[in-house]
């Protein structure tokens, strides 16, 4: 009998198909997702739908995951396959804005429902846990453009995240783009942007959605060096990953 129960055993696992292998996005897709940055804290991947494009079925991560949208575009279709398959249809977002999501093991299929291209980053916050991923989420609207005026304001915050708003005069000291004491940061480019050192010597340029890396206490100061008003989101990664 125990010779019966194993060759059944066996037979059954022969059977049963193993789980299909994770697809990268930027395997299946190179030409809508780029893999833009990525260390033990973050993951930055730039993504690009042509108008009314689909995408195959890709898989991403359960990070908890922020949504930079940087151009103006219409509605994108999600359909998400698996032990619980379902749709839904992102809407019309606008540049400057962003969105909070928990994330979750996902494995979709994408098609732009627009004649606009959709362009945003996908920013995945590693080491959360499952209590802080749940708390992760919203919608942010983008703010009013602030013209001549040096501005930081604080749009999220949470135990382990800040994320603000930064603008920087033209022709001014760029109070803001380093992270709180304590804090590593990502800096994102929502304009273009050229920023030179406190001191007059580095310089950096970054065009619309190029990110900025610093740890805690890493980041020097900076001017704009342009004769326009640069524009940035700040997200403080407050605490050392849960897990």
């Amino acid at each position: 009998m125990f010779a019966h129960a194993f060759a059944l055993a066996l037979l059954q696992a022969l059977v049963l198909p193993a789980p299909a292998p994770a697809q990268e996005p930027w395997a299946v897709a190179p030409h809508a997702y780029r893999r833009a940055f990525e260390n033990a804290r973050v993951r930055v991947t730039r993504v690009h739908y042509e108008p009314r494009e689909k995408v195959s079925t890709h898989d991403h991560p359960d990070n908890a995951t922020v949504y930079v949208y940087l151009r103006d575009s219409g509605p994108v279709r999600f359909v998400h396959t698996g032990d619980e398959a379902f749709t839904l249809v992102r809407p019309a977002v606008r540049a400057g804005g962003f969105r909070l999501s928990r994330g979750a093991d996902e494995r979709h299929s994408v098609e732009s429902l627009t004649d606009l291209p959709t362009d945003f980053l996908r920013i995945e916050l590693k080491g959360f846990d499952d209590a802080a991923r749940r708390a992760f989420r919203g919608r942010f609207p983008p703010e009013p453009r602030r013209g001549a005026r040096q501005t930081q304001k604080v749009r999220y915050e949470d135990a382990r995240v800040r994320i603000s708003r930064v603008t920087c005069a033209a022709r001014r000291r760029c109070a803001g783009l380093g992270g709180a004491a304590g804090a590593a940061s990502l800096l994102v480019a929502l304009t273009p942007a050229r920023l030179r050192s406190a001191g007059g010597g580095t310089e950096v340029s970054m065009a619309l959605g190029e990110t900025l890396w610093s740890e805690a206490g890493g980041t020097p100061s900076f001017d704009n060096a342009s004769n326009a008003p640069a524009e940035f989101l700040r997200i403080d990664l407050k605490t050392a990953p849960a897990r």
